[in-house]
């Protein structure tokens, strides 16, 4: 997959991205280039993961993820939490 987004809090009515996550893009590497900075390396590895940083749930209590696949394609899967 080309890129998938978490939405902590989804509220049925529109999917805001908490957090994104590009895992096949050499695109990381360039941008760390072109930043020229010192970066940690796990910084670079989690953008480009498949597990999402740990968060707390929102008021809505249900999370939502969409994943975009090579054709343009979105598939959202929402989740309720306890």
């Amino acid at each position: 997959m080309p890129a998938w987004f978490l939405d902590v809090d989804y509220n049925q009515l529109s999917f805001h991205v908490s957090q994104a996550f590009f895992p096949r893009t050499g695109a990381w590497n360039d941008l760390r280039k072109a930043l020229k900075g010192d970066y940690d390396d796990s910084v670079w590895e989690h953008l480009s993961g498949t597990k999402s940083a740990p968060f707390e749930a929102g008021g809505h209590a249900q999370i939502a993820v969409k994943v975009i696949d090579d054709r343009g394609n979105e598939l959202l899967v929402v989740q309720k939490l306890p």
